[in-house]
């Protein structure tokens, strides 16, 4: 990545929002192989707001569990130590962001609305590849977290950004080079780094629109791709549902193919048509995850 230009992005911003105290005691706790269930309760118990998330999160259709999990300690032993850690770190970043959301409701809304999409689709898209499917749902959610940057500190400067990207995706990363030296999946590595997140998830975050250049956990960054993809064709209103999606997807992600047989990974028109449909039926069934997280 183009550290210095970075670092002097960075110089121009005034303030960065702060990860969430609970936040960060939990990523503490969680990359402790020492650490055990208790250890991890007590770092969220005092957090009553986060409490509250992570039961109305293990209750909900999402995870289907049978039995209602009324305790923090029942949701850690239910659901264990990396599902709560996703949870809090999801969240973590809504409320982070939480008082520009409210200064920039439309913009935000319409932001929240697609990280979500490719947070689901990240999601079916790890079960079937037989990866983390909670950690994958967090990097979708999360992966486009530079452009909140841009936008809290220069956004009369982003706001045509934003407006390209609703067309062209592509484009608009070129025109944030142009305008900040930048663009918003290498901001997003560095906020990450920052707040000590995972390197699998610094990685899907800031490469996922060049996965190509990974070195590690280039299959995170090869899935994010692909969800963020899909979730824009899901998007576009006038999507013909017997368009085929393959060439359409090759055309947003022109190496992709090549990629994709590198990694194994078989990418059929079948395989398409089959997450955009769970993709569909999840944004419906899931639906009050993001209102939780937003709350």
């Amino acid at each position: 990545m183009q550290e210095q230009q970075i670092s002097n992005f960075f110089k121009q911003v005034d303030s960065l929002p702060s990860l969430p105290v609970t936040a960060t005691k939990v990523l503490s706790v969680t990359a402790d192989p020492e650490s055990s269930a208790k250890d991890l309760v007590n770092a969220i118990l005092p957090d009553q707001a986060m409490c509250a998330t992570i039961l109305k999160i293990a209750n909900s259709a999402f995870f289907g569990i049978p039995r209602k999990v009324a305790t923090m300690e029942r949701a850690v032993t239910i659901l264990g130590f990396n599902e709560i850690h996703n949870i809090v770190l999801g969240k973590a970043v809504f409320s982070s962001f939480q008082k520009m959301s409210k200064n920039y409701q439309q913009p935000m809304d319409h932001f929240w609305k697609h990280s979500f999409s490719c947070g689901l689709a990240a999601k079916i898209i790890a079960q079937q590849l037989k990866q983390p499917p909670g950690e994958l749902f967090i990097a979708g959610l999360i992966h486009d977290i530079g452009q909140l940057v841009f936008f809290i500190s220069k956004p009369d400067d982003y706001f045509p950004v934003m407006e390209l990207k609703g067309t062209d995706h592509i484009k608009s990363r070129f025109l944030e080079m142009d305008t900040f030296g930048v663009d918003h999946a290498q901001v997003g590595f560095h906020l990450l780094e920052r707040w000590l997140f995972p390197d699998q998830l610094l990685t899907a975050v800031g490469f996922h629109h060049q996965p190509q250049e990974c070195t590690d956990h280039a299959l995170y960054a090869i899935i994010v791709q692909i969800s963020d993809a899909l979730s824009l064709l899901a998007n576009v209103d006038d999507q013909d549902q017997e368009t085929p999606l393959l060439p359409q997807l090759t055309e947003m992600l022109p190496e992709g193919e090549q990629l994709w047989q590198e990694y194994d990974l078989a990418i059929d028109e079948t395989q398409l048509q089959d997450w955009m449909e769970d993709l569909k039926i999840s944004k419906d069934k899931d639906s009050g995850i993001l209102d939780i997280l937003t709350s």
